[in-house]
């Protein structure tokens, strides 16, 4: 995935919200914290759960809805336990009131 490709409209997605949505093939999930956005791969890499549906986000942590691990989404990276597997995570950008996604990150 080289090209941005535009995902959502930022009124689309308030402060606090988090939505699914698919990026050449690919299911992430684009969160917004605080005006600034992130995206990350949907699926919890411990037990495949869908962290775009069922996931809950707490500040910048998003909360698997199976065992409880926690990511923060600014990094990927577990914070709930040290030496975790990542959320690989994706470029974003806003371009003319659109949230665009890019390439993977790492």
């Amino acid at each position: 995935m080289q090209e941005y490709m535009p995902v959502l409209r930022t009124p689309e997605l308030g402060p606090g919200e988090m939505r699914e949505v698919r990026v050449h093939g690919r299911r992430l999930v684009v969160v917004n914290v605080g005006q600034t956005y992130y995206a990350l791969a949907a699926r919890c890499p411990n037990d495949g759960a869908d962290l775009g549906r069922e996931g809950r986000l707490k500040g910048f942590w998003l909360i698997c809805p199976r065992d409880d691990a926690a990511y923060d989404v600014r990094t990927g990276e577990r914070v709930d336990r040290a030496g975790g597997a990542s959320l690989a995570r994706y470029a974003i950008r806003v371009a003319e009131n659109r949230i665009q996604v890019g390439p993977r990150i790492g």
